[in-house]
């Protein structure tokens, strides 16, 4: 019988196989939440391997040495992805702008609107 994490683990896959997003907008919020995902996949294995980081189980040291370390570099790829949502609004500040407060009759910019001016 294969562990349950397993299984969420393959849905998050499948999930992810049919990503289509909007817009980037999308992507952005996406990314935002990103820290949660890895923060959930922090807290599945430690709940997982709990009795073995708290030494409940007759497991050698070294083996729970390693599930705290890997526990511990997941919550640092969380910590890490707490960058995407500042990086992304800076780095498209322009462009979110021009989706929030967008300027009047805005769709006249639009690239599909103005493709035969600009070279294919």
């Amino acid at each position: 019988m294969q562990a349950r994490i397993i299984e969420a683990s393959r849905e998050m896959v499948g999930s992810s196989l049919m990503y289509n997003p909007e817009g980037m907008m999308q992507i952005g919020e996406d990314f935002a939440n990103l820290p949660e995902v890895f923060q959930n996949l922090a807290k599945s294995l430690y709940e997982m391997t709990r009795q073995v980081q708290e030494g409940d189980t007759p497991m050698d040291p070294a083996i729970v040495d390693m599930v705290r370390t890997v526990h511990a570099g997941i919550l640092k790829v969380a910590q890490s992805a707490e960058d995407l949502r500042p990086m992304f609004e800076n780095l498209h500040a322009d462009d979110i702008k021009r989706i929030r407060q967008p300027r009047r009759n805005e769709h006249y910019w639009d690239v599909a609107n103005n493709r035969d001016c600009y070279g294919r």
